[in-house]
């Protein structure tokens, strides 16, 4: 499945990643990138790019680089760390996420948020637990 649909899909099962602007643009083997538009939407007082729109992003986005690695039924967060190391203004925003380690029932992903030019707004760090029957 492309992620043109696959954005079709997230944005009507979970309908906060469009009223966002998130859109998944890339998706290979425990690896994920996605664009945040971050309208007024995702915006906090002072036109800065809200950190629970940050941490949304990287959960949807580290949770696709683990789900490209997942044979079983479904995935859940069990933890996620997030750094805030700047104030993001720059849109759109960038975020990736990458496997670091893969087990029979867990995942460990890393993940960050870059500005428009290419600034480290945020760096994270997660597990997520799959489920299997």
């Amino acid at each position: 499945m492309g992620v043109d649909r696959i954005n079709e899909f997230i944005h009507k099962a979970e309908p906060i990643t469009a009223f966002l602007g998130y859109r998944l643009v890339e998706l290979s083997e425990g690896r994920a990138c996605a664009e945040l538009d971050a309208g007024e939407n995702a915006q906090r007082v002072g036109g800065m790019l809200h950190g629970g729109v940050i941490m949304t992003a990287l959960d949807e986005t580290m949770g696709f680089a683990a789900l490209t690695l997942n044979d079983g039924d479904d995935q859940v967060t069990v933890e996620l760390k997030v750094n805030f190391l700047e104030p993001g203004v720059k849109k759109p925003f960038k975020i990736c996420g990458q496997v670091v380690r893969r087990g029979n029932r867990i995942a460990v992903v890393e993940g960050e948020v870059r500005d428009a030019d290419g600034r480290l707004i945020a760096k994270a760090l997660g597990t997520w637990y799959y489920l299997k029957k």
